[in-house]
């Protein structure tokens, strides 16, 4: 017989550390000490024996500043250029009649990629920005010069090294809503969102087609997300006190070979 699909959890959005300043996303830098601190967390929920786990957090060597002030960079980097793209794909200055991202020209009067770059990451130059979002496939410069969008957001799996940091912090999230619920009530309204759809016996031929249909689907959900959450921090009254934390919904599909 088929195993169902099964939801799991309670409703609510996920939220971790961290915050926005003056629009721009900034993401707690996180290391795999970071982390397996909080999995000792969890299996203590759980009534897990960690054991020699957790020698590891007790002794956990501080002197790699260079590689967590290099993580910092790096993250505040990937974050502001998500921003830039973001900004790109909803300021309606930046988008067509339909609603996709212009062209840009890399200077000049009216809209262009330095004006943009102005407005989303003003700290750092727009050649510079220009080169990573390159690299990262993001955007194209065709024959004219003119920059084109190629994606909303990052493919960090395109970089070792972001797709590194981005693994701890989504690792450490998800984390934080696991041992979050655990701690709360099944019907208390404080659990975070957690569902998970799964069958026991899907056709491995079938992955590629399940994996575009997530993609297609999965996308639109986030981008609708995207747009709702930064509506309600841009419709939130300028003389009300905001407490500010950085809430992150995320995808993702798992296959566990028998």
């Amino acid at each position: 017989m088929k195993k169902q699909q099964a939801s799991l959890s309670k409703p609510r959005s996920p939220a971790w550390t961290g915050a926005r300043n003056g629009g721009i996303s900034t993401l707690r830098a996180v290391t795999v000490d970071d982390v397996v601190r909080d999995l000792l967390a969890l299996f203590g929920s759980l009534g897990l024996d960690a054991g020699h786990l957790i020698n590891r957090v007790n002794y956990v060597d501080h002197t790699r500043r260079g590689w967590r002030q290099s993580s910092r960079e790096s993250l505040a980097q990937l974050s502001t250029m998500s921003d830039l793209l973001s900004l790109w794909h909803q300021d309606p200055s930046f988008v067509d009649s339909a609603g996709n991202p212009l062209p840009l020209k890399m200077s000049g009067r009216g809209i262009s990629f330095r004006r943009i770059a102005a407005i989303a990451v003003p700290g750092i130059p727009a050649p510079q920005l220009l080169g990573e979002l390159k690299r990262l496939r993001a955007v194209r410069v065709d024959s004219k010069g003119l920059i084109h969008a190629r994606m909303r957001a990052l493919s960090i799996y395109e970089d070792k090294r972001l797709a590194a940091l981005h693994t701890l912090n989504s690792l450490r999230g998800f984390i934080n809503t696991l041992h979050h619920n655990l701690g709360s009530p099944p019907a208390n309204s404080d659990q975070l969102f957690h569902r998970i759809a799964w069958n026991g016996d899907f056709d491995r031929r079938k992955l590629p087609e399940l994996k575009i249909w997530l993609r297609r689907h999965g996308q639109n959900l986030l981008e609708s997300v995207d747009i709702w959450m930064m509506s309600q921090a841009a419709s939130r009254p300028a003389k009300r006190a905001k407490k500010a934390v950085q809430a992150s919904v995320g995808l993702y599909l798992s296959v566990d070979e028998p």
